[in-house]
């Protein structure tokens, strides 16, 4: 009787090791998404891509950042920097507006050798004569010294009626750092009173990098 356990036991070690690494580990993705001026983690879009991409294998995390009537450069760089731990292939950013120019600051800061994607709505890095009040903002966080060489994946959605950040601002920008870019007609700036509450053309793309 104990001969016939141990045989037992010899056979199913290495079937139960076989069952094992016949399972394989999907590395976990995650995505930040950065919200921009007079924004909340609850407006425009964030919700509706964030319950459509994020999943069992896919984290989306919506970036409270605040006072964003009156932002300030300090606290919303802290609130990156104390919820982005670990940047690499894996790891994913959208960002819209006033979040554009915050991310990038953000990353010239932790210059990552390798990120997964970069995604970026009405990107400008230049002040806005539309708003004047974030001049100072904006001015503090042109110190950009971020490759994109280092990103996998890195896309632009620009307006051509953008009544806050014009379209040729987002083409300096896409040009500067070689960013492939789309333009969507009449979208305004890609708020929920432009008709963005759902942002499918964003959800396509991030689906699509994301396989």
């Amino acid at each position: 009787m104990k001969k016939l356990i141990g045989l037992l036991g010899l056979w199913c070690v290495p079937l139960l090791g076989y069952a094992a690494l016949a399972q394989p580990v999907v590395p976990q993705k995650h995505i930040y998404i950065v919200h921009g001026y007079g924004a909340t983690v609850h407006d425009h879009w964030f919700d509706s891509v964030q319950d459509q991409i994020q999943n069992s294998h896919t984290q989306v995390t919506i970036l409270s950042l605040p006072d964003s009537m009156q932002p300030d450069v300090k606290s919303w760089q802290w609130v990156l920097e104390q919820n982005i731990k670990t940047i690499d292939e894996n790891t994913y950013f959208v960002a819209h507006s006033l979040g554009s120019i915050t991310l990038l600051n953000f990353l010239s800061k932790r210059s990552p050798s390798k990120v997964g994607g970069v995604v970026l709505i009405s990107g400008f890095t230049e002040t806005l004569p539309t708003l004047p009040q974030l001049d100072p903002f904006i001015l503090t966080s042109q110190n950009i010294k971020f490759s994109f060489e280092n990103v996998l994946h890195k896309h632009l959605f620009i307006s051509d009626n953008d009544a806050y950040v014009s379209p040729e601002l987002s083409l300096k920008l896409a040009k500067q750092f070689k960013i492939p870019y789309t333009i969507i007609p009449k979208s305004g700036h890609f708020l929920a009173e432009d008709g963005y509450s759902e942002f499918p053309q964003l959800v396509d793309y991030l689906k699509q990098i994301l396989k």
